[in-house]
């Protein structure tokens, strides 16, 4: 009656424990081994050994799944650990295969990822902030900002830095520096 946890078991018997996991069908414990395999972070001398146990176990989609996308992640993420793998792994050898059907496995995940949401230049958020209100936080250094009580304001006031309840701002680009309530200012995007 001894307490194995998922955690210290490698991605072999993982996968040996899923297949038994499916034939019983003991949905709880593949989900668990699902979680457990996406909660891990790889290295690059992992990449090739992870892929393989996933080539084996394809028949178990699921578990392949996982283990591809942690190595999927890994490799878009760490492009420069992929050029080393390819340049340790000589061509025509049983792992050139692999290595070849996992940087496909990138190249087409890469491909459907949605592009970066824009951001905008003046208050580097997503969302841009344009006559939101100014606060310690959603503070941009340098971000362009107006007083609210000003609709048709043509200064350029440039936010420098705050202290909390307090903001420096230049004023029409000049080296001088002015100090105001925060609350009084929002984004001029």
């Amino acid at each position: 009656n001894k307490k194995i946890l998922l955690k210290d078991m490698d991605f072999q018997v993982l996968g040996e424990l899923f297949y038994l996991a499916n034939k019983y069908c003991l949905d709880t414990l593949k989900d668990s081994i699902v979680q457990e395999v996406l909660s891990r972070k790889i290295a690059t001398d992992q990449v090739l050994q992870v892929t393989k146990v996933g080539e084996a176990n394809a028949h178990l989609e699921k578990f392949s799944d996982a283990l591809y996308q942690i190595c999927t992640s890994f490799l878009i993420e760490n492009a420069d650990s992929a050029m080393e793998i390819c340049d340790n792994e000589e061509v025509g050898e049983e792992n050139s295969f692999t290595l070849h059907r996992m940087l496909a496995r990138v190249n087409r995940t890469k491909k459907s990822l949605p592009p970066p949401a824009p951001v905008c230049g003046n208050c580097k958020h997503e969302h841009c902030l344009n006559e939101e209100m100014l606060t310690i936080n959603n503070f941009v250094a340098g971000s362009l900002i107006g007083y609210i009580d000003y609709d048709d304001d043509d200064f350029k006031r440039r936010a420098v830095q705050h202290d909390g309840s307090q903001v420096t701002y230049t004023f029409n680009d000049t080296d001088k520096l002015f100090v105001a309530d925060i609350s009084r200012f929002k984004f001029r995007c």
